[in-house]
């Protein structure tokens, strides 16, 4: 019953920190929103005790947001409060329809799903495997990511130069 209620403690205040990332007129605010709300989702892990899967959240999504911080800093035109500037232009339409149509995949996907109701407890499964199944089966899906942040980052860096020198 105590975990039952510390789950749902946690899940209003994941969605509520969620919620503070995207409403946040601040670049900062919203970083430290998402690192709550990403902590938060480790401490699930570690309530589901899903040992590896929490330490992994923290440390991954941890290190994730620090490089989406600076990766916002340099690419977003901000004043010395922290407040982005406001972008009115010829595609906010479109970037609501966009975001409708997202939304309601979503949904349609969400509702057709047929969720499982009273599942076994999960098995313990050995890091063994799941290094096994990351580093082998999905090795080069894995490289290819990794290849396509290091070139997010470098052109994140050349544009905030370029930027500096005009």
């Amino acid at each position: 019953m105590a975990t039952e209620v510390i789950w749902w403690v946690f899940a209003v205040l994941i969605t509520i920190l969620s919620a503070g990332v995207v409403f946040s007129r601040s670049v900062i605010h919203s970083a430290i929103f998402l690192i709550g709300s990403l902590a938060g989702v480790g401490v699930m892990f570690v309530i589901l005790t899903v040992e590896f899967l929490a330490l992994t959240q923290f440390l991954i999504y941890g290190g994730a947001v620090t490089v989406l911080v600076l990766l916002a800093l340099m690419l977003t035109r901000a004043d010395p409060s922290g407040r982005a500037e406001k972008v009115n232009g010829p595609q906010a339409p479109f970037a609501l329809l966009a975001g409708i149509g997202v939304a309601a995949v979503l949904l349609v996907a969400g509702l057709s799903t047929e969720w499982a109701g009273n599942t076994e407890a999960p098995t313990n499964i050995a890091i063994e495997t799941i290094s096994q199944r990351l580093f082998e089966d999905y090795g080069l899906p894995f490289i290819l990511a990794s290849v396509l942040l290091l070139v997010a980052l470098i052109g994140a860096i050349i544009v905030a130069r370029q930027e500096e020198g005009e």
